[in-house]
């Protein structure tokens, strides 16, 4: 497993993010809230798009899907290679760096160790094995 993939895991979970956070826009700004006069409801002259929402909104849920499929491939991928790890440190590092998306800062704190040594671990790591 390169660091390019174990980078990509973490590009995939801030673009699934925002598909999320386009999906809700979309999915909540689609209804029409109206005032309510004397128990009616009250719209007006509004116009709802909801066709051209409704395609975008399946595009965009189509894109989640296929992305969470295929992150889920690289974490499997990611947990298979950390488990074969001998380095109980440099697993925890690895898996939460890259898997739970946790900065080197954070990771270092967590374990009890520096972050320059947790930065140092990292590169002979990766510049051991490829």
């Amino acid at each position: 497993m390169t660091e390019r993939e174990f980078l990509q895991i973490h590009r995939n979970n801030m673009e699934l993010t925002s598909l999320q956070a386009k999906y809700d826009k979309i999915v909540g700004g689609s209804l029409i809230l109206g005032k309510e006069i004397s128990g009616m409801p009250y719209v007006g002259r509004a116009f709802d798009a909801s066709m051209s929402k409704t395609e975008e909104r399946m595009d965009i849920e189509t894109q989640y899907s296929s992305l969470y499929y295929q992150n889920q491939l690289l974490i499997n991928k990611a947990r298979d290679y950390i488990a074969e790890l001998p380095d109980m440190t440099l697993r925890m590092i690895l898996t939460l760096k890259y898997i739970n998306g946790m900065m080197t800062y954070d990771v270092a704190a967590a374990i009890g160790i520096s972050e320059k040594m947790c930065q140092r671990i990292l590169k002979v790591h990766f510049s051991n094995v490829f």
